[in-house]
């Protein structure tokens, strides 16, 4: 299996790695940019490269969990629209 293959089959719906992002995005303040949440990513352990981050927002912009905005043709926010955690009452 090459690792291509492998890095496929690690990353599937329901794999850790999708609640990881929105776990950042709540942490950067609900939305950030393509390339932050990438380093933020790769800080917890994550190597994943942009095609494959992309992949993924793809996926969860299609269920309704973040949103993908396009500043220009390098420049992405990646904005949350649902939260794993309800807000701290004060």
């Amino acid at each position: 299996m090459s690792g291509r293959e492998y890095s496929r089959k690690l990353v599937r719906p329901g794999s850790e790695i999708y609640s990881r992002i929105i776990e950042v995005l709540e942490k950067l303040g609900g939305k950030a940019m393509e390339s932050n949440l990438l380093e933020e990513l790769k800080k917890r352990g994550f190597d994943v490269s942009l095609p494959e981050l992309r992949n993924m927002l793809m996926k969860l912009e299609i269920r309704d969990k973040v949103r993908v905005l396009s500043l220009d043709e390098e420049r992405r926010v990646v904005e949350l629209l649902v939260r794993l955690r309800s807000p701290e009452k004060a």
